[in-house]
């Protein structure tokens, strides 16, 4: 049988599309979706960069350099966050499926599938993020759907509240979705697959973390 790649199936009824994806012998619209995925990170960065969401560290360079030069760097910097962009939502569909295919028995096609969704939920996360930082001028760390805002209060720390933001409400949706999507497809013991995922998350959150705080460090 073949299994049809489906965004929407697949988050919201995961143990049917689970279960389709593990008889499957054949899958089609892996790079269909793939693509859809890429564009539609691309459009996201392209509305944060066009509002000028993130790059609000420039602004003490307003009077430090010309108007020319300050306008190429807000393009450089817009042209950084849609490169940035797209290269973590492909490292989000690529990366956990590697991982996954060397500890289980899955074939990594399959893997991918799963990667897709949680992208997907990924990038759902940054468009609710939008109109928040937008509006209320919140950064990533300051997210109403992460653990950054609680981080704030208990502690000075940039790096853990940088880490503890990128703990939300979405990035458990996406933690989850890779235990049982790898339950329902692999005979690996339930205590192995829990011990792979949670190890491959706080990697993914350890590095975001990492990332965002030297580019603070540097950009301030």
């Amino acid at each position: 049988m073949f299994f049809q790649v489906r965004l929407f199936r697949g988050l919201f009824s995961p143990y049917v599309a689970a279960h389709q994806l593990h008889k499957a012998e054949q899958i089609h619209g892996i790079w269909t979706r793939t693509s859809m995925i890429l564009a539609i990170s691309l459009i996201l960065a392209g509305i944060s960069a066009f509002f000028g969401i993130g790059n609000e560290s420039l602004s003490k360079q307003i009077y430090d350099v010309s108007a020319a030069e300050f306008e190429n760097m807000k393009a450089l910097f817009a042209v950084g966050q849609v490169v940035l962009s797209m290269l973590i939502t492909t490292a989000l569909i690529f990366f956990p499926a590697l991982v996954f295919w060397v500890f289980t028995d899955i074939e990594y096609s399959k893997l991918v599938v799963i990667g897709l969704l949680t992208a997907a939920i990924s990038l759902l996360e940054k468009a609710m993020l939008i109109p928040f930082q937008l509006f209320f001028g919140l950064d990533e760390a300051s997210s109403p759907f992460g653990l950054g805002v609680v981080a704030q209060y208990v502690t000075r720390l940039e790096f853990l509240i940088q880490l503890l933001g990128n703990i939300s409400i979405f990035s458990i949706w996406m933690m989850v979705l890779h235990y049982l999507y790898l339950k329902w497809t692999t005979e690996k013991k339930n205590g192995v697959l829990l011990l792979i995922v949670l190890s491959t998350n706080l990697f993914i959150w350890i590095f975001s973390a990492l990332f965002s705080y030297i580019k603070f460090e540097v950009m301030l």
